[in-house]
């Protein structure tokens, strides 16, 4: 196939290029930040101009966007997007259905939300790793790390939807409080969703309301729960485990902003560029920690495929799909609670020679079965 490879600051474009270049497919890639609106004259002429140009079989892009789809769907071509947010408001578009869709999801709990709905142009496929890029360089400079952990903490402003709702009324303050924390506790379920009553919605609704996009059928319990309190839960539990681990061994934390004032025992590492910073800290931390977002229930994150492809070694919540295609105290190490997780650190950090095994088997594993080739090839079986 030609392929046209929308890009849009994603992670994984080389390792996705790579693969789909070594299946025999030309691809061609641009960076359309127009993309990411629902609605764009500008979009619609850069994209049917450069569609006639080279008469493109196909168009790609990591996440799903319906402009393109829109498009695509107009001029009859086909197009593939893997999806590796979750939450993703756009997969409510009533775009999802234009039968040029080959929409994949790594998650696998929503996946199974469409395919029971009658959506037939979703399926679902993991994530995965690229070893060879991962692992092509070694950064001896790069201090090595007892625990550390890579990601958003959530208290960016701009990832602070929950202080939008601060000002309900005191009774359901006070009850969204008590949901959020009960989540913040609970791996591999999401319940907040079904858990708001009519009444919450309301009174979120009459202090910040979310008024769905023209296309879409995304409902206001699903934005309040996936964005406003999800990441809420998110944010108390990343901190409630970071700050307990950091309280008995040396913790390393990369995200975007000092993070001091409310892990006072945290060592701040400061941002991390993914590509040429990421890999040496998977690399070179004895225990790389993967604390999921809460609505991602089953899936395989992307981060801890990267902790997993670096051959470092990943402890992690539970997670349904991690034990599906690794085994766990063979190839991770998972922690039920903040206790046990500091439990295993402890463990873990004083056998090194069976913490380096274990990380060992894990990149055998994803080299041979869970690559960007692997997964094109999967793909496009499904295509």
């Amino acid at each position: 196939m030609k392929i046209l490879f929308l890009e849009w600051k994603s992670y994984c474009v080389p390792d996705m290029t790579e693969a789909l270049e070594a299946a025999g497919h030309s691809v061609t890639t641009i960076t359309f930040h127009e993309m990411t609106d629902r609605y764009s004259t500008e979009f619609e002429s850069l994209f049917n101009s450069y569609i006639d140009k080279a008469s493109y079989d196909a168009v790609f892009t990591f996440n799903y966007f319906p402009i393109v789809s829109k498009y695509c769907n107009k001029l009859n071509v086909l197009y593939i997007s893997w999806v590796y947010d979750n939450p993703l408001v756009s997969l409510y578009s009533y775009t999802v259905i234009n039968p040029c869709n080959r929409i994949f999801l790594f998650d696998r709990k929503s996946y199974e939300y469409f395919h029971n709905s009658g959506i037939s142009t979703i399926f679902y496929l993991p994530l995965c790793a690229n070893p060879n890029r991962l692992c092509a360089n070694i950064y001896p400079d790069t201090p090595i790390h007892d625990v550390s952990f890579v990601g958003s903490l959530y208290t960016e402003p701009k990832q602070r939807l929950y202080d939008k709702i601060a000002n309900v009324d005191e009774y359901s303050r006070g009850y969204l409080y008590a949901l959020v924390k009960a989540q913040a506790n609970i791996d591999g379920y999401f319940f907040l969703q079904d858990a708001l009553t009519p009444e919450l919605i309301a009174a979120m609704e009459k202090v910040c309301p979310v008024p769905a996009n023209p296309d879409g059928v995304e409902t206001p319990a699903y934005v309040y729960s996936h964005y406003f309190l999800g990441r809420q839960s998110t944010a108390i539990a990343r901190q409630n485990i970071l700050q307990k681990l950091s309280e008995h061994f040396n913790v390393t934390v990369y995200t975007h902003e000092n993070c001091k004032s409310y892990l006072p025992n945290v060592i701040y590492g400061g941002k991390v560029d993914y590509y040429n910073g990421m890999p040496a800290i998977f690399q070179n931390s004895r225990i790389n920690l993967n604390i999921t977002l809460k609505t991602i229930q089953t899936g395989i994150p992307l981060r801890a495929w990267d902790i997993l492809g670096c051959g470092g070694f990943l402890l992690s919540n539970y997670q349904e799909e991690l034990c599906d295609y690794f085994v766990p105290g063979e190839d991770f190490i998972y922690y039920e609670s903040a206790e046990d997780a500091i439990e295993k650190t402890a463990y873990f950090l004083n056998h090194e020679n069976e913490r380096i095994e274990i990380a060992q088997n894990a990149i055998k594993k994803i080299a041979a079965h869970h690559t960007f080739h692997n997964r094109v090839e999967e793909m496009f079986k499904m295509l």
